[in-house]
């Protein structure tokens, strides 16, 4: 973890930097990569606009791997910066033991998908279910399950692992870095709704405090991915997966139970943490 003394204050403002400078050109750059082999692929079908169009908004199905890896990719460029500019083995981005836990990470698996997916069942009792698969629909399936996880854990290494770290180091307030990760999570999912924004603040908020309580990034990592998963799975199997990549509003009501159901996820990984034995600070643990 990045600690608050002397240069590393100086090291946290140029990371940061770094990392935002990392994330425009390496995402850019795969996302463009991914988009041209697509579309040469397809036979140069239509503009290259178009192609780039359709892989970023899951319009065809290589655009789950390319936009999935591209956000992926971030755990090199955090991992990296880590490295090069702080001056710290790439572990301690991860947590407090210097590296994944995998018994939160499955843990964290668990609690999401039975959670997440118990809540959303719950709040469709009674209603009419959609049902319009895209042709081949197992492999959007498993290329969901296979990329999005990954897509999760990019994320959260950059807004929690990097973000949160740096500028808890630079402020020495951990309520200021849960804070400010958490803003800049909601902000960079672009256009959205106030309830929506709301959304995206509050399970920022809830994936920062389990860094906080747990000591790594292993239990948001596992219910981001649940959550990921979850969503899109339902949406494929609904036939709105364009849809759901590109959402833009949900109403109160459904950021009402979203929350709920990030608080309860929150509530369980820091119990399953303690009864695990794992710490949130430096030097012990068996987890």
């Amino acid at each position: 973890m990045i600690d608050g003394s002397g240069a590393c204050r100086t090291r946290a403002a140029v990371g940061l930097i770094s990392v935002a400078f990392g994330y425009l050109v390496v995402t850019t750059l795969l996302m463009y990569a991914g988009s041209a082999v697509s579309w040469l692929a397809r036979g140069r079908d239509g503009s290259f606009t178009e192609a780039y169009a359709l892989v970023a908004s899951y319009g065809v199905v290589e655009g789950v791997v390319v936009v999935n890896l591209a956000l992926a990719s971030m755990i090199l460029v955090v991992l990296a910066v880590a490295r090069w500019v702080n001056g710290r083995a790439p572990g301690w981005v991860c947590s407090v033991q210097g590296r994944l836990r995998p018994a939160l990470v499955g843990c964290g698996l668990a609690v999401g998908l039975v959670v997440l997916n118990g809540v959303y069942l719950l709040t469709r009792l009674g209603q009419a279910w959609d049902h319009d698969p895209p042709a081949h629909a197992w492999v959007w399936v498993l290329l969901v399950v296979l990329t999005s996880p990954l897509q999760a854990a990019g994320e959260e290494f950059l807004f929690r692992g990097y973000v949160q770290q740096a500028v808890g180091a630079l402020t020495g307030r951990a309520w200021i870095a849960v804070g400010a990760s958490a803003l800049v999570f909601a902000l960079m999912h672009g256009t959205q709704n106030a309830a929506l924004f709301a959304d995206r603040l509050g399970f920022g908020l809830v994936a920062a405090v389990m860094v906080v309580a747990t000591g790594g990034l292993e239990a948001s990592i596992a219910v981001h991915a649940a959550n990921n998963v979850s969503s899109f799975c339902y949406a494929i199997a609904a036939g709105t997966l364009t849809q759901t990549r590109q959402l833009t509003e949900t109403t109160w009501s459904t950021t009402a139970s979203n929350l709920v159901a990030y608080v309860v996820c929150g509530a369980l990984m820091v119990v399953v943490a303690r009864l695990l034995g794992a710490h949130r600070t430096t030097g012990r643990g068996p987890v």
